[in-house]
């Protein structure tokens, strides 16, 4: 499983938002962000897009 996502990061981002969390929030969402990272690798394509079959076909 990997790791939550760095402090820092963390922080911009829920600031960017302009989300004002409790400490107890802050910690659950730090915590549940490893899912997040996780998910987010297994959506990233691994192969490159010209092996993928054409889509498209012209008669």
């Amino acid at each position: 499983m990997p790791e939550p996502m760095p402090e820092k990061l963390f922080d911009a981002l829920i600031a960017h938002a302009g989300l004002v969390l409790t400490p107890a929030q802050r910690a659950s969402i730090l915590n549940a962000s490893r899912h997040l990272t996780a998910a987010t690798e297994r959506l990233r394509p691994q192969d490159q897009v010209a092996l993928e079959p054409a889509t498209v076909f012209r008669p």
